[in-house]
């Protein structure tokens, strides 16, 4: 790669220590960081009109000149509304804002500007309520502000003009040093754009169609690099000398303390992974199973029977929470002496770490959990025999072989709540055996779903406190950390909010901007019940456990996507409780999508309706996943060109031409 890639962004202009801080809060570091952070939308605003040519509703640019602005103090410290009165000649429209400092000197009498808002009519004159708008010079036209516009995620005092204005320049510059990982032949084959292209074309389309052309190059360029990595594990899996796993007595003992009887389903894919890794050749497995279905005893029987087999087990999970929590109910089904089951954090006391790693290093660690911290290159093992790894959709194919690289050939075993149906599984991972959990607990009742607007909120806060006074726990989720773009609540301002409106409650704070410490303080006060409602984002979507928790508030649902909601709904009715999932939005348009969630648990049944409501192409942003191995490919839309990817990959090997396994543009 290009050294000026991995440039710092302090390079770029205006970028200083303050906005650099402020990206990194996005994940971006380097200019190589910048180009494949892509829109979480687009707004078409190709639409130009006429003041007297436009429709109630339908979203509009308007090129007009100001006839001068007024501003006056609103109830409220502090706030106040801005009005302008604009003019094309055709017609007259006003364009209304509030508690915009300076505005009304900015867009003052005879100030030429395009505007993109919607219009509606308020006495006979057309009104846009906070429009973009962009001033222009005498003479220009709206080429830098109208067409498809993109629209990146933000964070609190990162300007959306500056950003926006910063990644265009980095494109314009940078991504033409891009090197193009997919052979020729391959590209031409495919009709795939070249990456410098489709990066471009990925940021600022030139239409719906050159944006699904650059969709399909970055989506097919994941699943290539995922095929790779496939075609080197079914080379790595044929290698013998793994550990072989036995039904010890470790396991025996855990099969009779369990607190609870294993379903027919969990049964039989603890015997199909043990056998798998009993032979003395490397196996690999994809296990899933639905939302709640009991996948942490499945992968805790299977670690039990790897250090039966003399070896030891390492267990990755994608936040410290989880991971956590992993340890614990591996400590409490395993009859582990003490020290034999450790948590390795990247927040650990430096002490605490050289401990732990010795303790792997010498094999006293039988059974070794963590995150991003087990990952290390200081972290040896005297034998690994197997690595289980939680929500493997998070991880990417290069983070998951650092520890496949060791020269015991550990076996596999990836976890996932995330529904694929059985041939897209395949065909995405298939140098993977598969294994399904069909079934859930028994007396474990389905989670009621309700509908509610915020005219219920009132109602809401009783129906929350009236639970928890019951001895139940809530959730309630956030889109978002703090104030961004939109309209949405942030977990700070709700829990601000949600304090002064429940003294009484005992309430906690938990989102991904935490130190590790304050959040495991956060969700540990919450499974103790020392906090009765804790208010997050979707940090909590993945493994939390808290058998008492009954009720999930989850605001702006509209922002999500059914399956994620499926993930987040299954956070409560784990006990004796029944569950009540409450989807909290103000977006009408989107009532029969989340009528469809509410009517079903099966989570299969909810992905192939995600599918069919997201649609197969639309011009839509590419939502960050932070470590997850796919940005641009979607699992369920993308499985013919997960299968083109794979045919290719194929003929590359017969031939002996394939390039190395790590080949990917979004390098982990």
């Amino acid at each position: 790669m290009d050294e000026r890639l991995s440039a710092p962004l302090s390079v770029i202009k205006g970028a200083g220590p303050r906005r650099a801080a402020l990206l990194e809060k996005l994940g971006l570091r380097t200019i190589y960081d910048l180009l494949f952070f892509f829109p979480r939308k687009y707004e078409d605003r190709r639409n130009v009109r006429k003041i007297s040519a436009l429709v109630p509703g339908a979203p509009s640019v308007v090129i007009a000149r100001s006839r001068g602005c007024e501003a006056r103090a609103l109830p409220g410290r502090g706030r106040r509304l801005i009005k302008c009165r604009f003019s094309d000649g055709s017609g007259l429209l006003d364009a209304v804002w509030f508690n915009i400092k300076g505005l009304e000197n900015s867009l003052g009498e005879g100030t030429r500007a395009a505007l993109y808002g919607v219009p509606s009519l308020r006495g006979g004159v057309f009104e846009m309520l906070s429009p973009e708008f962009e001033i222009l010079k005498e003479g220009a036209g709206p080429e830098s502000f109208a067409g498809i516009v993109p629209v990146y995620p933000l964070t609190a005092g990162l300007p959306k003009n500056w950003l926006c204005r910063t990644i265009a320049a980095a494109v314009k510059t940078y991504a033409p040093l891009l090197e193009d990982p997919i052979p020729q032949e391959i590209r031409e084959k495919n009709k795939l754009m070249p990456l410098a292209e489709a990066v471009a074309q990925m940021h600022a389309p030139d239409s719906p169609q050159s944006w699904k052309e650059a969709r399909r190059r970055m989506a097919y360029g994941e699943l290539f690099a995922l095929q790779l990595a496939m075609a080197a594990s079914r080379a790595r899996n044929a290698k013998s000398g793994a550990a072989r796993a036995k039904r010890g007595p470790l396991f025996l003992a855990m099969m009779e303390n369990l607190p609870f009887k294993l379903t027919d389903s969990q049964q039989k894919v603890i015997d199909e992974i043990i056998d798998g890794a009993s032979a003395g050749a490397q196996s690999a497995r994809l296990l899933q199973g639905d939302v709640g279905s009991g996948k942490t005893a499945v992968a805790a029987a299977f670690a039990a029977a790897i250090c039966d087999g003399g070896a030891q087990c390492a267990v990755l999970a994608p936040t410290e929470a989880l991971a956590g929590q992993l340890c614990a109910q591996m400590k409490k089904y395993i009859p582990l002496a003490e020290g034999e089951c450790l948590l390795i954090k990247g927040s650990m006391p430096a002490a605490a770490r050289r401990k732990a790693e010795a303790s792997a290093a010498d094999g006293s660690a039988r059974i070794i959990a963590g995150t991003q911290a087990l990952l290390s290159e200081k972290l040896k093992f005297r034998k690994l025999g197997a690595v289980v790894i939680d929500e493997q959709q998070r991880f990417g194919v290069r983070q998951r072989g650092r520890l496949l690289a060791d020269a015991a050939h550990p076996h596999l075993l990836m976890m996932s709540a995330t529904p694929i149906p059985r041939t897209t599984a395949l065909t995405l991972y298939g140098d993977l055996d598969l294994s399904v959990i069909d079934s859930v607990p028994a007396g474990r009742a389905p989670i009621e779903t309700r509908l509610a607007d915020y005219a219920k909120l009132p109602e809401l806060l009783r129906f929350a406190a009236r639970e928890i006074l019951a001895g139940g726990r809530v959730y309630w989720i956030c889109p978002r950390v703090e104030e961004g773009d939109g309209a949405a609540v942030s977990a700070v301002k709700r829990y601000e909010w949600l304090v002064k409106k429940l003294p009484p409650v005992k309430i906690s704070l938990v989102h991904g901007q935490l130190e590790s410490a304050d959040k495991e303080r956060a969700l540990a006060d919450f499974r103790s019940g020392a906090s009765q409602l804790l208010v997050g984002t979707t940090v909590l979507e993945v493994g939390i456990d808290v058998p008492e928790a009954s009720v999930i508030v989850i605001e702006s649902p509209e922002r999500y996507g059914l399956s994620q909601l499926h993930q987040l709904r299954g956070r409560v009715g784990r006990g004796a409780r029944r569950g009540v999932c409450i989807l909290l939005s103000s977006a009408a348009e989107d009532v029969p999508r989340l009528r469809k969630f509410a009517a079903t648990n099966d989570g299969f049944e909810i992905a192939r309706i995600d599918l069919e409501t997201r649609g197969a192409g639309e011009l839509a942003g590419i939502a960050q996943h932070g470590d997850a191995g796919l940005k641009s490919a979607d699992l369920a839309r993308d499985a013919e060109l997960a299968m083109l990817a794979r045919r290719d990959v194929q003929e590359l090997a017969a031939r002996g031409g394939l390039p190395p396994a790590e080949t990917s543009e979004r390098k982990k």
